[in-house]
């Protein structure tokens, strides 16, 4: 019979069936004589309800409204990088994604690894086992809402990437990488941004949220290769560096060479199709 109160972090172990049979109606009997915990219990399985719910979009804010507004006006030296020439959708996608609070940027390929390199290492301890039920992350093209992109589904040259996550964890940090590896196998980086070849940036924190949130860019890629592109999102514990990524050949980035290399992350991908510029989908 269980006396004092267990820790917290039981109750997400809990929810998600990672207890025997014998642990979990310890618990359950637990909170049954006690407040707080059953409290926490229903706290806990709330919000593990809301993960598994579909990421609608949530509402712009007046304030993120005018972030974005503010970051427009500002001019070039604000922007991460500043496009080499004249997008024509800008008017249409980027009218839809200041409409959803978005910004639009754009963002240049990154090379393979050239010959010689050498393989950059995870850094960091493993993740929890219940990682990959506390986040969840979605894809998402420019003007089309609320709805993730589906496999194999055709896109435009010049789409712009856009994406949402919910992350239940309060207790610890959790970051994220996401990239788009086209035909030729290059690396199109959506977060972090990647503007310099001998950079590293880190693998961007995503705060707790219940709700579903989008990360603030719509990313364009430069120049993509047409044909199948692959989107691929990271999500680990300790935070890693685009290098990592980078370091690996082509076949050494898919979800599945990526998930063996680390186990502790959470590899999640969908493919899409790009047209030739030029052309409609």
């Amino acid at each position: 019979m269980m006396s004092a109160c267990p820790e917290s972090s039981v109750w997400p172990q809990l929810v998600d069936r990672q207890l025997s049979e014998e642990e979990a109606q310890a618990l359950r009997d637990h909170a049954r004589g006690c407040a707080r915990c059953q409290a926490e219990l229903r706290e806990t399985e709330a919000l593990v309800t809301r993960l598994a719910a579909p990421l609608e979009p949530a509402a712009p804010t007046e304030e993120a409204v005018a972030r974005v507004m503010r970051r427009v006006h500002a001019g070039a030296a604000e922007r991460r990088v500043t496009p080499p020439r004249a997008w024509p959708w800008v008017g249409g996608a980027a009218a839809a994604a200041l409409a959803a609070g978005l910004a639009v940027f754009m963002l240049r390929p990154s090379p393979g690894p050239g010959p010689g390199q050498g393989t950059w290492t995870a850094r960091g301890g493993p993740a929890a086992a219940t990682l990959g039920r506390s986040v969840g992350i979605t894809f998402h093209g420019s003007g089309m809402g609320a709805a993730p992109l589906a496999p194999d589904m055709v896109l435009p040259a010049d789409a712009g990437f856009g994406v949402r996550y919910r992350n239940l964890d309060t207790r610890e940090p959790v970051y994220l990488l996401a990239f788009a590896q086209d035909a030729r196998g290059e690396v199109h980086w959506l977060y972090p941004a990647h503007l310099r070849e001998d950079a590293n940036e880190p693998s961007v924190r995503l705060a707790p949220s219940a709700e579903a949130r989008a990360l603030e860019e719509v990313v364009v890629l430069e120049d993509p290769a047409p044909g199948p592109l692959r989107l691929v999102s990271m999500v680990t514990r300790a935070p890693l560096g685009v290098k990592d990524v980078e370091s690996l050949p082509p076949e050494g980035r898919t979800p599945e060479a990526l998930r063996r290399r680390w186990p502790e992350a959470t590899v999640e991908s969908v493919s899409v199709v790009l047209a030739e510029a030029g052309s409609t989908p």
